[in-house]
C-alpha cells in the first residue's frame, strides 16, 4: 500500500517548522517542583501577615487540627498532581474523576469547619464585625493560596493541555484546599456563618480564577471561542 500523497508545499512548510523540544519532566517530578515552590510561598506569606497559632488549638483534638491539616496538604497536592497530568496529551484526567476528586475537596473543607466548630467555638461572632473579619480571612486565604496556583498554571501552560480550563480548575481547587489547611489551624473563628461563607467561597474563587486563566489561555493559545 502506498503512502498517503503530501503536497510538496505542506511537505516544506512542516520541515521549516521543525524544532527541538525538551523532553517534559514526569508529573511526580513537577509535582515535587510545585511543593517545593508552594512551601516557600506559605512560609513567606505566614511571615508577611505575621499568622499565628489559633488560641484555642488545646482545645481541638490533634486528629482534627494537625491531622485534617497534614490530610488536606495531601489532597491539594493530589489535586495540582492532577493538573499537572491533565496538561499532557493523551494523559487527561476523566471526566468522572475530576468531579469526584474536586468535590472531595470542598467536601472536606466544610467538614473540617463543622467538626471544628463542634469542638470549640472559637472567637465569638460579632454582629456588624462579620464583613471585616471575613475579608481579613479571604484575603490570608487568597495569598496563601495564589503562589500554589500560580506554580500549577506555569507549569501547566509550559506542557500541552487539551483542556486548560480543566487543568486550571483542578489547580485552584488544590491551591484552595491547600491554603485552608493553613488557615484551618491559624483563623481563630469556627462560627459556620465565617466558615462556610468566606472559607468555602474562596475555594470557590480560586476554582474559578485557575479555570478563568485556563479559558483565557485556551482562546490565546487555539483560538477556541
Amino acid at each position: 500500500m502506498s503512502a498517503p500523497f503530501m503536497p510538496e508545499s505542506l511537505r516544506r512548510a512542516v520541515g521549516e517548522n521543525l524544532q527541538p523540544v525538551r523532553p517534559l519532566p514526569p508529573v511526580w517530578m513537577r509535582l515535587l517542583s510545585t511543593i517545593a515552590l508552594t512551601a516557600i510561598g506559605l512560609a513567606i506569606v505566614v511571615a508577611m501577615f505575621k499568622l499565628a497559632l489559633r488560641p484555642d488549638m488545646g482545645e481541638i483534638p490533634m486528629w482534627l487540627s494537625w491531622g485534617c491539616t497534614a490530610a488536606q496538604l495531601i489532597v491539594g497536592m493530589l489535586l495540582i498532581g492532577m493538573a499537572l497530568r491533565e496538561a499532557v496529551p493523551g494523559s487527561g484526567v476523566p471526566t468522572g474523576a475530576v468531579k469526584l476528586a474536586v468535590g472531595t475537596g470542598v467536601v472536606m473543607q466544610i467538614l473540617v469547619g463543622i467538626a471544628t466548630w463542634m469542638h470549640s467555638p472559637g472567637v465569638p461572632y460579632v454582629k456588624g464585625q462579620g464583613l471585616t473579619t471575613g475579608l481579613g480571612c479571604a484575603t490570608h486565604d487568597f495569598a496563601l493560596g495564589l503562589p500554589a496556583l500560580a506554580v500549577t498554571l506555569w507549569l501547566v501552560f509550559r506542557a500541552l493541555p487539551l483542556r486548560p480550563s480543566i487543568a486550571g480548575l483542578l489547580g485552584g481547587c488544590g491551591a484552595a484546599v491547600t491554603a485552608d489547611a493553613i488557615n484551618h489551624i491559624v483563623c481563630p473563628m469556627s462560627d459556620l456563618r465565617h466558615v462556610l461563607v468566606w472559607h468555602t467561597g474562596v475555594i470557590f474563587g480560586l476554582m474559578l480564577v485557575g479555570w478563568l486563566t485556563g479559558r483565557i489561555w485556551e482562546r490565546v493559545r487555539f483560538g477556541r471561542p
